[in-house]
């Protein structure tokens, strides 16, 4: 999730924000957290603590939220909360068991409570970065098909090759 409510605004942020949050001034019943991803990953069995890279997908398509608030951003800081949730499987003694025979195992299963979260923050400038990367000097726009059709139709009629 994206915690808007956690950073600060210049006045040219807040104009570029007023598609997404409304005038500055009812900002204060309006800033609430809203999506910014949905993951999903498996990790695989471990003793102790253990650290897992999560690739996350990200877009440069501007009917998306996150991406109207990111790209609204002159600098700073994007505030971030990581909400988890899952099961947890681990190895426990097999009930009825004995205690002293090792291959005696079981598995015991706990949810991962919906408490159990993670706050960070991503540098404006490390996502201009990687939308520079994958989405060099261009954009996704949407358009009506009529439009992009005559675009098309126009892009043919003068032997444009797209660069």
């Amino acid at each position: 999730m994206i915690e808007p409510q956690r950073r600060r605004y210049s006045s040219d942020e807040a104009a570029r924000l007023n598609e997404l949050f409304g005038d500055a001034q009812r900002w204060g019943d309006r800033l609430r957290p809203f999506l910014f991803t949905n993951l999903a990953t498996a990790v695989t069995g471990f003793t102790g603590s253990t650290e897992v890279d999560l690739p996350v997908t990200c877009t440069y398509d501007f009917e998306i939220a996150s991406v109207k608030y990111m790209h609204s951003l002159e600098g700073g800081e994007i505030p971030i909360v990581a909400l988890f949730s899952g099961t947890l499987l681990a190895e426990s003694p097999a009930q009825g068991s004995p205690a002293q025979d090792p291959r005696a195992q079981g598995i015991s299963v706990s949810p991962v409570s919906w408490s159990e979260e993670a706050s960070f923050r991503l540098l404006v400038a490390v996502w201009r970065e990687m939308m520079d990367l994958y989405f060099p000097d261009t954009a996704w726009l949407r358009l009506q098909r009529e439009l992009l059709d005559a675009l098309q139709h126009q892009k043919v009629q003068r032997a444009l090759r797209t660069g």
